[in-house]
């Protein structure tokens, strides 16, 4: 195993348990306290786990591990702003990205979440990335609610400059 691949373990490991760790206070927001797991396609396929936990009222600390032909990894924050775009909150990300063991960047951008109905949210994201020489990713995601904690989601992502678009489906835990 790679010096970078042990890296990634062990910041990703260490991200999770920070989650768990951090949701003590924030167990009844709405959405941002979950973790995830699912199948993944980002130029081959295999799984994906993810997570995020609200450590206060505007910040949120998320990570998610995606392990195709090689492993991706994104740790990051999310702010949100307390601003609507309508009915929909606007929220600003930011965070670190680890792609294929080798390249790697930040990425920052801003998106909204809105509830559909009573058991459908779904999410919009633009971020650029700077791994590589760059790119611009657009994802939209929805998440059937099954029940107060447990549901099915999705996401589609759209990338630029050559970057494979990437897409999850998978089921969540929120506690």
């Amino acid at each position: 195993m790679s010096n970078r691949s042990v890296k990634s373990l062990v910041i990703g490991s260490a991200v999770f348990g920070a989650m768990a760790l951090g949701t003590a206070s924030a167990s009844d927001s709405a959405w941002h306290n979950y973790i995830g797991a699912g199948f993944y396609d980002f130029g081959d396929t295999g799984f994906f786990i993810e997570g995020a936990a609200q450590i206060n009222e505007q910040f949120v600390l998320n990570a998610e591990i995606g392990d195709t032909y090689d492993t991706s990894l994104r740790i990051g924050g999310r702010f949100l702003t307390g601003v609507d775009l309508g009915t929909a909150p606007l929220f600003l990300n930011v965070g670190y990205s680890d792609y294929s063991n080798s390249f790697d960047g930040v990425y920052f951008g801003a998106g909204i979440t809105h509830p559909l109905d009573s058991n459908i949210h779904s999410i919009f994201e633009l971020n650029h990335d700077t791994a590589g020489d760059g790119f611009w990713r657009f994802r939209s995601g929805l998440m059937y609610h099954l029940n107060q904690n447990l549901s099915v989601q999705g996401s589609y992502s759209l990338n630029t400059d050559s970057v494979k678009n990437e897409f999850k489906l998978g089921v969540s835990y929120r506690f």
